[in-house]
Parts: C-alpha cells; structure tokens; sequence
C-alpha cells in the first residue's frame, strides 16, 4: 500500500492517482490499541478528494466509535469495509484484543444509522488457526444489519507469521460458510475477496454454484468453467466493496 502518514500526504496521493486515471483506492492503516483505525484527522481532506476528484474511497475502519464514524460517513467515503467476528476467544488470541464480536457489529449498525451508502461487511474464514469458529454466529448475526454487501476472505497462512505452518481452511469449510452466508443473506451480494488462500483454485467454480455473486481475481480456468455452464462472466476494475 502506498503511504499516506498525515492529510497532506494523502491529498498528495489521490490527485496522483486522479491524474492516471484511477477510479479510486482503499483507505486502511493498522488499528491502534484499541482496534480502531485511526482516521479522524483526515476526515477534511477526504472531503477535499471528494469534491475536487471522481474518486471512490473504500475506507477500512476498525472499531471506530460512533462519533467519528458519523464524521466518516459525512465526508463522502463510498463505501466501508467492516472486519466483523463471531468469536470472542478468536478477537483475543488472533488480533490480541479485549473487544466482543458485537463490538465489531456495533461498527455496521453505526455505519448503517449515520446513512452509509455501502457497509460491506467482511468475515475471515479459518482466521482462527485454519479452522472455523464464529464464522456462522458471524453470519446468522449480520442477519440483523441486512447487509448489501459481504465479502468472504479466509486466513492466508504467511511465513515469519505465528500461523505460518497451519494449513489454510479446506475447501469444505469454505463451502460450508458460503453456502450458510448465501441462506442467512438472501438478498446480499456474496463476494469472494482478494485476501484469501489461493492455494486450491478448484474450489471457486464450487463456491459460485454454492452462492457466490463474484470472485475478485478468479483463474482464468475458473473464468472458462464457468463461461461453458452458462454463466455470464462480468469484469469490473475496481474494489469488490465499492458499489
């Protein structure tokens, strides 16, 4: 990701990627202490990207409390992407917080009450050493928010990291919540993200016949596959959260 440590910076980024032609970016950051990313102080010159430039801004928020996710929301970001976990032992020995799995939906209700124009809400699968665990509670939770949008991402085991050796989730894993998350949110969008393992390609043709309405970066095999059963395959350049 490109660096944008003050509003300066940022505003000196966007009207780079204006200028070649980009249709917009992902506005993200490690979360502080508190699980939040802290983005408060650039909530003006997101106004001035906004009204100076045809960006979509995809913001990553983390637990930011209700106060500044109005502020968010009236600075014209497009689209919020939302980590949401059904499993407290999970939040506490994955991402070393005290916080509650409604902690993290409280963000997409608060999203969905200050007037969000998109809350994508995204559920890791297998975060938790590989293996599911409050992905379903996660799912059957955002029952309640309706959500037009969720995009289903799952744990890339990654070398130097404390999960470096465990295996990513297994394809019936993966199917299990994809076919949970397609009969708890009828109406969603159901998105496969970019963060995921892409270690077993068979699987994606699987997951859009168990639900799913896209796939960011698919094979070009799957594209095929699906293409001779009939699919009608569309391309589109941008973030998978953004409408």
């Amino acid at each position: 990701m490109i660096p944008a440590t003050n509003p300066d910076d940022l505003l000196e980024v966007a009207e780079a990627l204006a200028e070649r032609g980009a249709k917009g970016f992902l506005l993200s950051g490690g979360v502080d202490l508190s699980g939040k990313v802290r983005l408060q102080d650039f909530v003006d010159v997101i106004k001035e990207i906004k009204s100076t430039t045809d960006l979509l801004i995809n913001a990553h928020i983390g637990l930011t409390p209700k106060r500044e996710i109005e502020a968010l929301v009236r600075s014209g970001v497009d689209a919020f992407s939302v980590d949401v976990y059904g499993d407290r032992e999970t939040i506490r020995e994955v991402l070393g917080l005290s916080a509650r799995p409604d902690d993290y939906l409280q963000v997409a209700r608060d999203l969905a009450s200050a007037g969000a124009s998109v809350v994508a809400p995204h559920v890791c699968i297998g975060i938790h050493a590989g293996k599911l665990g409050g992905e379903h509670a996660t799912i059957e939770a955002l029952r309640e928010v309706e959500p037009e949008v969720l995009v289903l991402i799952s744990l890339i085991p990654t070398k130097g990291s404390a999960y470096a050796e465990v295996p990513a989730p297994s394809r019936t894993d993966i199917l299990e919540v994809v076919r949970s998350a397609r009969s708890n949110l009828p109406d969603a969008k159901l998105l496969m993200g970019c963060m995921r393992s892409k270690k077993d390609r068979f699987l994606e043709v699987e997951a859009v016949s168990a639900g799913l309405d896209g796939i960011v970066l698919p094979s070009d095999t799957t594209v095929q596959k699906l293409r001779s059963e009939g699919y009608v395959v569309k391309k589109r350049a941008v973030c998978c959260a953004l409408p």
